[in-house]
């Protein structure tokens, strides 16, 4: 597997969401996940999936007319990557606008609070 992934599309995220979940799945299994969020048909779903598959995030073993599909990389290591490009092309790591939108735009929760200031003193020392 490369060490750079590609950047996943939006469509993308809600199919390896599902994969994740799932485990080891068929292309109908991961369909019949996503069709309550998306109207796709199934040859769209099948299409995003050979594409994870390209792109490495996937890999797959055929059984008879079946193929299963598997991710070969995890959620947390996808979204710590996405994060991390987030927070250098577009924050220019700077933080603060992520802190200052939760602040003012949503609520934090209570415990959410809690934890955050656990690690900033954790950080102070």
């Amino acid at each position: 597997m490369n060490n750079e992934l590609q950047k996943l599309s939006d469509s993308e995220w809600l199919i390896m969401k599902a994969c994740w979940i799932s485990g080891k799945s068929t292309a109908r299994d991961i369909y019949q996940k996503v069709v309550k969020k998306k109207k796709w048909e199934y040859t769209t779903v099948k299409t995003m999936l050979d594409r994870l598959v390209k792109k490495e995030y996937l890999e797959f073993e055929k059984l008879g007319n079946l193929c299963l599909y598997t991710p070969c990389t995890s959620n947390k290591s996808v979204t710590e990557s996405a994060i991390k490009n987030f927070m250098n092309t577009i924050l220019d790591h700077n933080f603060m606008p992520i802190f200052l939108y939760f602040a003012k735009d949503r609520k934090i929760p209570s415990e959410d609070l809690e934890s955050l200031k656990k690690l900033i003193e954790e950080y102070d020392q």
